[in-house]
């Protein structure tokens, strides 16, 4: 690769995001020139926070979402792939590539049936308050983002973690990624 190409995966809390991230990591450790990177690394302050801070919790992600793009795209010389995994409105994505005049990424939806989500935040990881209305509406409000902006959605609803990774290496291959 010429130079390097970023991959902005999101989604709902609950999808399998950060399942896929940690998976594309263990499965490629041996890319020395790939990163891998998590939004929420940044910490995600409350609501209260958000609202003090920046007038409110769309703010919030608007400049984080563009401070992340601002550090993928001028930082991490040498990568020849940078995979951030978090939650984000596409429109802010776009935005902050396009504040970047940077071309070369990829947006993935990672997404799943309501009911799952529910059933994985609830059961699984023992965080039955992330299971709201709101998120029920960020889950479908991502979904239609990413079919009006006619980009890859990867639905972890029926299948099983080896096959989610597979669908994303090919979003990879069609992108002229070597995996």
């Amino acid at each position: 690769m010429n130079e390097k190409f970023i991959i902005f995966i999101t989604g709902a809390s609950g999808v399998g995001k950060t399942t896929l991230l940690n998976n594309l990591r263990t499965k490629y450790a041996n890319k020395i020139n790939w990163e891998f990177l998590k939004f929420d690394s940044v910490g995600v302050p409350s609501t209260e926070e958000m609202v003090r801070d920046f007038g409110s919790g769309e703010n919030w992600q608007r400049q984080t979402t563009d401070e992340w793009i601002y550090k993928m795209v001028n930082k991490f010389a040498g990568k020849d792939l940078v995979i951030l995994e978090g939650q984000a409105n596409l429109k802010f994505i776009k935005a902050g590539f396009e504040n970047q005049n940077f071309s070369k990424y990829q947006i993935v939806l990672v997404d799943c049936e309501q009911e799952i989500m529910i059933r994985r935040l609830i059961d699984e990881r023992q965080q039955g308050w992330l299971a709201s209305e709101d998120m029920k509406n960020w889950l479908k409000f991502l979904r239609e983002q990413a079919r009006s902006f006619n980009e890859p959605i990867i639905d972890t609803s029926f299948i099983d973690q080896e096959a989610v990774v597979t669908k994303f290496e090919e979003i990879l291959t069609a992108n002229e990624i070597k995996i």
